[in-house]
């Protein structure tokens, strides 16, 4: 059969979600050669499409396609009749919380990430605060079966979204365990591109910067109070494209007096994000809310310890391999930092849980599952 798939809304490799399509659909060219699997996207980010697989077949298409609100009407006026031309039996919807169709003319699988609008006041303007509030929640229900990345994400499915239970299944993201892997510290260095100019050592933090949701601006206090109340020498690293609210996060450097202890690498390139793990001697990552968290578990797997918030999906993906903190209290963020800094014993015992965690999560596992969904879907 041939398995049609929207990559629209997958941000051309800056996001979690592009993470997953690429990962996902890459996989299922390997996965099933006995089927045809056919990408529809724009012009412009359709050679970053194609290198999910050189086998993928990429169908171009105008670069007006790829804006968010022309994007929106040609899935619900122009994809039926597309899949039909391309003789789709299946389409999967990567990308699942940002675009849909009304109807496919063929049995559809979706994937949602998040609800992050339930859960993070201001996070989106009005007019994209009615599109995902009002219009996806109905186009949801109207999949013939919906992928969650979480039991997190399921429940709001079920809750807010009003999806039958029975038309949901959870499938974990995953991380590639060939390329984050530990490495020694030095090993690790010297893999860094020659123009990210960190100092060593370093605690990172992956997310773009966007405020309020990202929770940047908690987790420059509680550094701001480590620094305070300890002798720890290390740099706070905040990797990531600058997004809605950037300018409050840097303002908030600027007030804490923090200038030359953060370092803002901007959006750092995905070949050189292995080396940034195994080079930091902690992860934080205290994000208001999260579908999955796909850098917690990249961290693990590359022996690095993990503090994060224990919100959402988070405490599912790092179980007991890492600490947990209250992503509003402050003081409790300070504290986990401070101990994961300093606690030698301890840093050891997350080091190899997280390892061992790491490992039940793989993307060759949840691209086999969707696989299963569009085979499932597809049968008559």
């Amino acid at each position: 059969m041939k398995i049609g798939i929207s990559a629209f809304g997958t941000d051309g490799g800056k996001s979690g979600i592009s993470q997953y399509a690429a990962n996902v659909v890459g996989r299922l060219v390997d996965l099933a050669p006995q089927h045809d699997v056919v990408a529809f996207i724009n012009r412009a980010d359709a050679a970053w499409v194609q290198t999910w697989h050189p086998r993928l077949t990429v169908i171009t298409l105008p670069d007006w396609t790829g804006h968010p609100v022309t994007s929106i009407f040609w899935h619900l006026a122009a994809l039926p009749g597309l899949l039909r031309r391309h003789g789709c039996a299946v389409v999967f919807m990567p990308a699942g919380n940002r675009r849909l169709a009304w109807s496919y003319g063929v049995p559809s699988v979706g994937t949602v990430h998040d609800f992050s609008q339930l859960h993070v006041p201001q996070k989106y303007d009005a007019a994209r605060m009615f599109y995902i509030m009002r219009v996806l929640p109905r186009m949801m229900r109207r999949l013939t079966r919906v992928i969650a990345v979480s039991e997190s994400t399921r429940r709001d499915l079920e809750s807010f979204a009003r999806v039958p239970c029975s038309r949901i299944r959870v499938i974990y993201n995953g991380a590639d365990l060939k390329r984050f892997t530990p490495r020694p510290r030095a090993t690790a260095r010297a893999g860094l591109p020659p123009g990210l100019a960190i100092p060593d050592p370093y605690v990172l933090y992956i997310a773009r910067l966007e405020h309020p949701g990202k929770n940047h601006v908690r987790l420059l206090e509680a550094f701001a109070a480590l620094k305070r109340d300890t002798d720890l020498p290390h740099t706070l690293v905040l990797v990531g494209g600058r997004w809605g609210g950037a300018e409050v996060i840097e303002a908030r450097v600027r007030a804490l007096g923090l200038t030359d202890q953060v370092v803002f690498p901007g959006f750092v390139p995905d070949a050189a994000i292995p080396a940034l793990y195994a080079a930091a001697d902690a992860l934080a990552f205290p994000s208001l809310f999260e579908g999955f968290g796909i850098p917690v578990l990249e961290a693990m797997a590359s022996g690095t310890p993990v503090c994060a918030a224990d919100t959402s999906s988070i405490p599912e993906v790092v179980g007991d391999a890492g600490l947990l903190f209250d992503p509003l209290d402050v003081p409790a963020m300070t504290a986990s930092l401070t101990r994961l800094l300093q606690d030698q014993e301890l840093r050891q015992r997350l080091i190899a849980a997280g390892l061992e965690r790491a490992s039940h999560f793989t993307w060759d596992a949840a691209a086999t599952a969707v696989l299963e969904e569009l085979e499932a879907a597809a049968a008559p």
